[in-house]
């Protein structure tokens, strides 16, 4: 099971777990978990002289968050809201392998698919 928190207000997001789909190295959960989140790290990168990324990635794990100029948190953001969306439908579509987790700042508030 792949758990996923993501922290809009902080713009940061963690995945942990393995989806457990497949066999090692032909998962196709595990795939599309690889693919948004390099899409993700991608476009930090981008981004990175004006959206100050931090990115930390090892099996089973991925971390990424920024603190953006003021100019740039809007496109930081949708950077992050796009690739969670992604994760969220995967955790709909597949429960049994992925957790999605929205961490609401404002009102403590937490929406799980």
């Amino acid at each position: 099971m792949t758990r996923i928190v993501y922290e809009p207000a902080e713009l940061r997001l963690s995945m942990e777990g393995h989806a457990g789909a497949g066999a090692y190295g032909e998962d196709p959960v595990c795939a599309a978990l690889s693919m948004l989140s390099m899409t993700l790290e991608r476009r930090l990168s981008e981004l990175a002289e004006h959206c100050f990324p931090a990115i930390s990635r090892a099996p089973g794990r991925f971390r990424a968050a920024c603190s953006p100029e003021e100019a740039y948190a809007g496109q930081c953001r949708e950077c992050f809201e796009t690739v969670a969306a992604g994760l969220e439908l995967l955790a709909e579509e597949r429960p049994e392998h992925v957790r999605f987790r929205r961490r609401e700042d404002d009102n403590e508030e937490e929406r799980e698919a």
